[in-house]
């Protein structure tokens, strides 16, 4: 394997990976319990439950998946459980396991709902290829369905928690890391975008879109960054506010900056996206020519942010030849050799080590 593709196999395990080691907190109680379909339709309707579909994948079941597992439902199969998270300060819950399970059920009880179960021939056939409505109508034989759907229970594993507290929501992040195994695999952002869900995501989810953003990086191929890009803007933030304690993990660096910045002021939040398009901006004014035909690895891409935003004032007076020529010396920089790189991207001394190069060469 060439040491390009070793480092980029490198970078992108660092999406993955989750560097949680510690034994979980004692003061978090797991126990089970047993709840109606109807009952957590409810509390999605009050919005008690949350469970964050837009935020928390990319891929969710199709319509036969999901018609097959109502056709369970009303077959009165056994069903896996679920797996909840209930803060007991703010009295929310959050769908950790079961999400596709959830919006099925969400999907066939909602009045406004038009989905057409699927035709499919291994399922009951009174119910193959009929809308939702049909079943909303009173007194039909496929309202005695929807009631039986509606009073069937679901067990579910609740672990009640702070997710405030450090501790507790990076078990939480562990807990989505090992129940969330089929399907499609949840990456770390994705992971963070539903237990940190609040303002500062929201930031992170509106600076994605951002056109000066997409113009200069080319981070992954299209098919492969599924909330990528994301994450690249919480390390740019952290990296820039923070790096100089970097000493943990990358994820748990990361959680705790997500965690504790989740819910911004709106000051706080104009700051940060006035921060992230200045950088944007000189970057693709003083840079774009030079990389816009290539694809930068990830940790020179987010060192020249950091340098950049760190030394932003000066950055913008400076040519673009005087900033190209900066950048190719970091690029030489022994920081950033891919040698050097593949041994240990995410521990503290290459971290420093690479971010502290970039920031003395931008100056």
């Amino acid at each position: 394997m060439e040491p390009l593709n070793i480092l980029e196999e490198a970078e992108n395990k660092s999406f993955q990976e989750d560097d949680f080691q510690d034994v979980p907190p004692q003061d978090i109680v797991a126990y089970n319990e047993l709840r109606s379909c109807a009952d957590l339709f409810r509390m999605y309707e009050d919005d008690s439950l949350n469970i964050s579909p837009a935020f928390q994948r990319e891929v969710v079941w199709k319509g036969p998946a999901q018609t097959r597992f109502i056709d369970s439902l009303i077959k009165q199969l056994p069903i896996p459980s679920l797996c909840f998270s209930y803060d007991y300060k703010k009295e929310d819950w959050q769908v950790i396991d079961g999400l596709q399970r959830i919006s099925s059920v969400i999907k066939f009880l909602s009045k406004d709902s038009e989905w057409v179960l699927s035709a499919l021939e291994d399922v009951d056939q009174r119910i193959a290829n009929k809308s939702v409505a049909e079943f909303h109508k009173k007194g039909t034989d496929l309202n005695k369905l929807k009631r039986r759907i509606e009073n069937a229970i679901l067990p579910i594993t609740v672990l009640r928690c702070d997710p405030s507290l450090e501790s507790h929501s990076n078990y939480l992040f562990t807990i989505f890391h090992r129940l969330n195994t089929g399907g499609t695999k949840l990456n770390n952002q994705e992971i963070r975008n539903c237990i940190f869900s609040g303002e500062f995501n929201k930031l992170l989810r509106v600076l994605d879109s951002d056109q000066d953003w997409l113009s200069i990086n080319n981070l992954t191929a299209p098919t492969d960054d599924r909330f990528k890009r994301q994450e690249m803007i919480l390390r740019f933030f952290s990296f820039s506010d923070n790096f100089e304690n970097y000493s943990v993990g990358l994820a748990k660096f990361l959680n705790n900056y997500m965690r504790l910045n989740r819910n911004l002021g709106q000051n706080s939040i104009d700051e940060k996206k006035r921060l992230f398009k200045r950088v944007v901006i000189a970057i693709r004014e003083k840079l774009g020519n030079t990389i816009k035909n290539e694809r930068l690895n990830l940790s020179l891409f987010e060192a020249v942010m950091v340098g950049f935003s760190r030394n932003l004032d000066k950055i913008e007076t400076l040519t673009e030849a005087e900033v190209v020529e900066k950048f190719q010396a970091l690029r030489s920089h022994e920081e950033f050799a891919e040698a050097k790189l593949v041994e240990g991207l995410s521990k503290t001394a290459r971290v420093h080590g690479r971010l502290n190069a970039a920031i003395v060469t931008f100056q």
